[in-house]
């Protein structure tokens, strides 16, 4: 581990960004640092990511392909190919995550890798299923309906959501790996997971309730929007279908209604004092 007394001062002088002792690393510095210092994504090769990421992603495609009528030996294998390239993409994924949690402003690191990790992973993902169903089908069987095709769609919506929650872990001191003191174990991390899975969650309401406070209803209505538009829009475009974009998105209104209703009802009355 790095002690205080090793701790560089700057970017540039860092070989690792989780060196770095400043009040504010802008996405150029990262950039930078990463750039030059390339062989920090391995030594910070996130292995709690890559366990976590290669798990719920092999257990994203037994589900999609039980539920089309697979057979055990597609589905079994499809998990098998997702699980292989997920637990090496996930803990690289996880390193470079790791190496934005101290941006400033926190909206532009959340923005970039919410963009080019999935995009780039997706890509992967494809490629790799793809070569696996069209090329070597003779040794490891594929999918007969659109299993995999819902699959992705599922799994990229999922993508842009994990890269946002394990960027908001990571601020809150969860799931890091060669961040000297502030590294916690993986059994504390997991134990952390749900308290930060619900603050996570409450987020959006949040905001939205604040900004109707502030009477700044335009801000309010533009984040609940935008909500359901990108749950859709996601979906329906991996998809390809119209169906697969409407219906999730009124879905995501529905939900995020209910939770920020949920949530003012709740402030409203535990704001009330106690009867004496």
């Amino acid at each position: 581990m790095t002690s205080l007394s090793e701790i560089h001062q700057s970017v540039i002088d860092a070989k690792d960004l989780e060196e770095v002792n400043e009040g504010e690393i802008s996405v150029g510095d990262v950039f930078t640092s990463l750039y030059r210092h390339p062989k920090q994504i391995i030594r910070r090769w996130n292995w709690k990511t890559a366990f976590m990421g290669a798990i719920v992603r092999a257990s994203f495609y037994f589900t999609v392909y039980k539920a089309s009528h697979e057979s055990w030996i597609v589905t079994l294998t499809a998990m098998a190919v997702e699980f292989a390239f997920r637990f090496f993409t996930s803990g690289v994924s996880g390193a470079l995550i790791q190496s934005f949690r101290h941006v400033t402003p926190a909206w532009a690191a959340t923005a970039i890798i919410s963009f080019t990790l999935p995009a780039i992973s997706h890509v992967i993902e494809f490629s790799t299923h793809y070569a696996q169903e069209q090329y070597f089908s003779n040794i490891f069987p594929s999918a007969e309906g659109s299993a995999r095709r819902k699959t992705l769609a599922v799994s990229v919506l999922f993508s842009v959501i994990s890269a946002i929650f394990n960027i908001f872990m990571m601020r809150n001191g969860v799931m890091l790996v060669g961040a000297g003191d502030e590294t916690n174990s993986f059994l504390d991390d997991l134990k952390s997971i749900p308290r930060l899975i619900l603050e996570f969650i409450l987020v959006l309401p949040k905001q939205i309730i604040t900004s109707f406070k502030a009477r700044n209803i335009q801000y309010a209505f533009v984040i609940f929007i935008s909500f359901g538009l990108i749950v859709g829009g996601v979906l329906g475009v991996i998809r390809g279908k119209w169906t697969w974009a409407w219906r999730p998105a009124l879905a995501a209104w529905a939900i995020l209604f209910v939770s920020t209703l949920l949530v003012a009802v709740h402030a409203r009355f535990s704001s009330k004092p106690s009867d004496s």
